[in-house]
């Protein structure tokens, strides 16, 4: 139950709202100041999102966003936006990153929690966005309504391979294979690709906004450095899973 400044659960615990409008429902003694992403990445990701390199996969996924939608380890909430049919909801380990969410006031509710422990009611989510997130089908199955879909956005096989040719002597495309769960059907996949022209100031921030960042050599990701513009390939593999 929400009362204007707070909500309370059925057991008597409150969670009190944030003057930005979000809700802390992690269960923890750790702060989750220290959980997630740190201030300085978080705003990092947040001007280059921003700057609308990767709008056209915000274009791909809108349309299908419908009824009660939940964006799964949201970030600041770039995707999100409230369907005709329904509300928004979006919750992220870090709580730097939902903050800058709750400030998009999208309409959206916004709440940090922990992925393997979503505090989200079975069967209530008619749309999950799950991007560049671990996979964790029971979490997910839990809470899809009935015929419910997932769409689980993960890179491409040439997902940015400009950079990682500049960066690396032998780069080698992305693996493909998604997981499989005999809790979701996959029903289909499809692509979202472009091209973009990036600039040597966000080269960097981007390539810090994936794994292979701090498993390369700081001598290797100075080879960034020298470009001052690099036509950089965007690969988007979407796999639509429905509850079974």
């Amino acid at each position: 139950m929400r009362t204007e400044r707070q909500y309370t659960c059925p057991a008597g615990h409150s969670f009190d709202v944030a003057k930005e409008g979000y809700v802390n429902l992690l269960c923890t003694s750790k702060s989750a100041d220290k959980m997630g992403d740190s201030k300085e990445s978080a705003a990092a990701r947040h001007a280059f999102l921003e700057r609308g390199y990767y709008g056209c996969l915000k274009e791909a996924l809108t349309p299908l966003l419908h009824g009660n939608v939940l964006d799964i380890c949201c970030g600041e909430g770039y995707y999100d936006s409230v369907p005709a049919d329904g509300a928004l909801y979006g919750f992220d380990l870090s709580k730097t990153m939902v903050r800058l969410a709750a400030k998009r006031k999208n309409g959206g509710q916004y709440f940090v929690a922990n992925l393997a422990r979503m505090p989200v009611a079975e069967g209530s989510i008619d749309t999950a966005l799950h991007l560049f997130a671990p996979f964790h089908d029971r979490a997910f199955a839990r809470v899809l309504a009935p015929g419910g879909r997932l769409y689980s956005v993960t890179p491409g096989a040439h997902h940015l391979w400009q950079i990682k040719e500049t960066v690396y002597d032998r780069p080698y495309p992305n693996d493909e294979i998604v997981p499989k769960s005999p809790l979701l059907e996959m029903e289909r996949q499809f692509r979202v690709a472009q091209e973009v022209q990036i600039p040597a100031p966000d080269l960097q921030t981007l390539f810090a906004m994936t794994p292979y960042y701090y498993r390369t050599a700081p001598t290797l990701r100075q080879r960034l450095d020298a470009i001052e513009q690099l036509p950089v390939t965007l690969d988007f593999l979407v796999t639509v899973y429905k509850k079974r």
